[in-house]
């Protein structure tokens, strides 16, 4: 017989009137509810705090909606693992405030991880819509679901060759998460207290690693992260979006925008290592991999050659896809 296992869903928002009442309706209309929902507002400066306040107060949600208010800004990342830290379900599902859930989102995801407990995180396919609610269709976008609801594990190596799934298509175990940190704190010298360690991924330097790429990592190493083949997300991709993700070729194409890009990237990994948030030889190894490859890239685009980036792609040709060494020639055409 399968465990009922219990859901929390929590979301970080900051500054989302615009699209989070749309969000909290696909929440509410899961045809499996979640058991509790943490909001947490991390100062925003619009109407976010009222539009939820009224949607949870409309709804008669006060007893499974908690809305928590930040005292100061924590960022994007602190945020969230803010809100990770306030959940108490079996299972936690990650929500960003402007985007939409299939109504068998929570449904399908759940009878998963019931079924599998080698499943650690487990993302679900996602589909990308413009403000409009309209289908993006990206050259650059997420692979396409085949609709074939098979589940397929996905290594670490997979996950720094093309990154490509937030926050939104994500659910982990709870008690797995919270063994991570209190090995995390063990290995720190504290004892193993998973409240200091919760407070060290809220304050400390983990905080500059957003927190859907950690879990993937993470789990990826311990050959626990698994994907659905199943979209049951929709991606909003507009001008505000905190990720600052772009599909449009014009914008991609721009020198400055993709140096930016992958300093970000740099900065990222840079942590990783600098934090040793994985554990492993292998690991350890696939990230030096990326950085190499990364500064690589950085540096071929820096020159203007197109030489360089030749040579650079080839010499990193096991880590690079051929529709980016296509964008940096594209990019330094001129």
């Amino acid at each position: 017989m399968q465990k009922y296992m219990t859901i929390s869903l929590c979301m970080g928002i900051y500054n989302g009137e615009k699209y989070i009442e749309k969000q909290l309706n696909s929440i509410l209309c899961q045809t499996r509810k979640a058991d509790e929902i943490i909001l947490c507002d991390d100062c925003s400066s619009d109407g976010t705090v009222e539009i939820v306040q009224r949607f949870i107060e409309k709804n008669g949600l006060k007893d499974s909606w908690k809305l928590y208010r930040n005292q100061e800004n924590m960022g994007y990342p602190g945020n969230f693992y803010h809100a990770m830290r306030l959940c108490t379900g079996d299972l936690v599902f990650l929500a960003d405030q402007d985007d939409i859930w299939a109504q068998t989102k929570l449904e399908r995801m759940c009878a998963v991880l019931e079924r599998h407990p080698e499943v650690a995180v487990l993302a679900c396919k996602f589909g990308l819509v413009d403000g409009e609610d309209e289908r993006i269709h990206a050259v650059m976008g997420p692979t396409h679901s085949l609709k074939t609801r098979k589940l397929r594990e996905v290594g670490l190596r997979k996950i720094f060759y093309k990154y490509q799934w937030p926050g939104m298509v994500l659910a982990y175990r709870n008690e797995w998460y919270r063994e991570w940190g209190e090995r995390r704190s063990e290995d720190s010298g504290d004892g193993g207290n998973a409240e200091e360690a919760g407070r060290y991924q809220e304050n400390g330097t983990l905080c500059q690693i957003p927190h859907d790429i950690f879990l993937c990592a993470i789990a990826a190493e311990q050959g626990a992260f698994f994907q659905l083949d199943e979209e049951l997300a929709y991606h909003r991709r507009h001008d505000s979006n905190t990720a600052a993700e772009e599909h449009r070729i014009g914008r991609l194409l721009q020198k400055g925008r993709k140096l930016w890009e992958i300093e970000k990237y740099l900065h990222m990994f840079g942590e990783f290592e600098r934090c040793q948030v994985l554990r492993t030889e292998a690991g350890n190894q696939i990230l030096q991999e990326k950085l190499r490859t990364m500064e690589g890239r950085y540096e071929a685009l820096q020159s203007g050659s197109r030489l360089q980036v030749l040579q650079r792609a080839f010499r990193d040709r096991q880590n690079v896809r051929m529709a980016t060494v296509v964008c940096d020639l594209l990019i330094v055409r001129d």
